[in-house]
């Protein structure tokens, strides 16, 4: 009999991490809710049929706090409300398991704190709480999570020196200015946005082509090579829909053709940087300063062209925008319900950026 559950934990554990990562190709919150609870029910009960409490009461708790997560958009603050679970998770599991009992508790919280924390410490601290299982599985015989855990750290450890490896060469990246944008280039766009942003924030080609044929000078392609792995679209827009968006309580979703104007000399432009794009394998603080210094010599180039470009909107969707626009020295301005974030460059503040 105990051979059997052996056989059946492993088998469990293996169905728990398969059905996790099937829940990641569902765009749908609500059936990613239910395939990761299903997925949360095989690890409980692999690590019930194994005897590890700790892991157990983990598994579970972990669950909770994620439908939590996705319900409510407090990630810190519940964090903070559930650490003293995690104490009396620990102190029961010891009873039973002894210091052992610690380590998922441990590696539950770092993977908490770190969800929080920008690109680099999720990875590095996913890693960290990763090896904090594996141990735990090791001992209580937990083989099958102790091999989809070494999976994850391993993949991982690329993605951390994919990413510095690409940081090593941003010095030999260019920029090339879109002047025409054909169906290809709309193609490579679209695709990048897919990696980082959901369904509701995407253009379709036409959608593109048509903003961009009001306003043709408003795509920065970044290249490595002859590859795009990155872009910023900047728009000319309306002093109306400017101030509109600036009032309104809810994210201002797509442009209309009606929306944006080309600059103008003898005239205030106001300006929109409708996305900052690029691969997550690039994403990094010497990356902000590059795309930071390509812009600021755009404005400024403009304004010795005569151009007077009166205020600069944007909307910060990925974290990678938010921390590029706050290191920009843009205002925030409000909050939106979906985490995005509203930021300004106005006046004399533009006139200190491009400086």
């Amino acid at each position: 009999m105990n051979e059997i559950m052996f056989i059946l934990a492993q088998i469990f554990a293996f169905l728990g991490w398969f059905f996790l990562l099937y829940s990641y190709y569902k765009e749908d919150i609500q059936k990613l809710l239910r395939i990761q609870i299903l997925a949360a029910i095989f690890d409980t009960l692999s690590y019930v049929l194994l005897g590890g409490q700790a892991g157990a009461l983990i598994c579970g708790f972990e669950l909770l706090k994620a439908v939590l997560y996705y319900k409510t958009d407090k990630d810190k603050l519940i964090f903070l409300f559930t650490l003293p679970i995690y104490g009396l998770i620990a102190w029961s599991s010891c009873q039973d398991e002894g210091l052992i009992a610690l380590l998922p508790v441990l590696g539950s919280i770092i993977d908490g704190y770190v969800l929080t924390r920008n690109k680099t410490i999720a990875t590095v601290g996913s890693i960290v709480a990763s090896i904090l299982w594996i141990i735990y599985d090791i001992v209580i015989l937990a083989y099958s999570a102790a091999l989809t855990d070494s999976i994850l750290v391993i993949s991982n450890i690329f993605v951390l020196f994919l990413g510095y490896s690409r940081i090593l060469h941003i010095d030999k990246l260019h920029v090339i200015r879109c002047r025409y944008l054909s169906r290809h280039i709309c193609s490579n766009i679209i695709a990048l946005d897919r990696d980082i942003y959901s369904e509701e924030y995407l253009w379709s080609i036409d959608q593109q082509r048509d903003i961009f044929n009001v306003n043709p000078d408003s795509i920065m392609l970044i290249r490595d090579k002859k590859k795009t792995i990155g872009y910023l679209n900047y728009i000319v827009i309306t002093e109306e829909k400017y101030n509109q968006i600036k009032r309104a309580y809810t994210y201002y979703g797509s442009l209309n053709t009606a929306d944006v104007l080309q600059l103008r000399k003898r005239r205030k432009n106001y300006m929109l940087i409708e996305s900052i794009v690029v691969e997550k394998s690039y994403e990094s603080k010497k990356m902000m300063n590059f795309i930071q210094n390509r812009f600021r010599i755009y404005l400024r180039n403009k304004r010795k062209q005569g151009y007077n470009i009166h205020g600069i909107l944007s909307v910060g969707v990925s974290d990678f925008e938010k921390d590029l626009l706050k290191a920009s020295t843009f205002e925030h301005i409000k909050d939106y319900r979906n985490k995005e974030q509203l930021y300004e460059l106005s006046g004399i503040n533009i006139a200190r950026y491009i400086s």
